[in-house]
């Protein structure tokens, strides 16, 4: 792999790592104000899932790094900036309103995203990783479709 090409899939898992720090933030919000248990335990376990995600697309990208200067030579570092996630409290309270429509929506969204960025990346590891949280996703997206508690609105 290139430099160039290496450096397009570091930037590639730095957006994801963005995705999944926010939405680990959101379901993490939402699973302590859930109350009724069985939605409550599913965001809880989606949370748990995006924070697995999170490690391991660090781990790649310091994986890569390694790959691009075994010596930490910051001339050809220098294009990584970690970018942080804006948290802010309009950002929260507008959070705290997200129903189950919306982490659908939310769950479709990032699984659209490992499809498009798995056809843009070539390197063999990130691919892994890349499919094995697409398949994760997928059946968090059937079981999102199973559960019939979901459907409808606590009255």
């Amino acid at each position: 792999m290139h430099y160039a090409e290496k450096k397009k899939t570091i930037e590639l898992l730095e957006k994801l790592r963005i995705l999944n720090n926010k939405s680990a933030y959101i379901y993490n919000i939402i699973s302590g104000r859930e109350s009724r248990l069985i939605l409550k335990n599913f965001y809880h376990k989606l949370y748990r899932q995006k924070i697995e995600f999170l490690e391991e697309i660090e781990g790649k990208i310091e994986q890569i790094k390694r790959e691009i200067s075994p010596i930490r030579d910051k001339k050809l570092l220098s294009f990584y900036k970690r970018k942080k996630c804006a948290l802010s409290e309009h950002y929260l309270r507008y959070k705290l309103k997200q129903n189950h429509a919306d982490i659908k929506k939310r769950e479709e969204k990032s699984y659209k995203k490992y499809d498009k960025y798995l056809s843009k990346t070539s390197h063999c590891d990130v691919r892994e990783v890349f499919l094995k949280h697409k398949h994760i996703i997928k059946e968090n997206l059937k079981q999102i479709n199973s559960m019939g508690i979901m459907k409808y609105a606590m009255v």
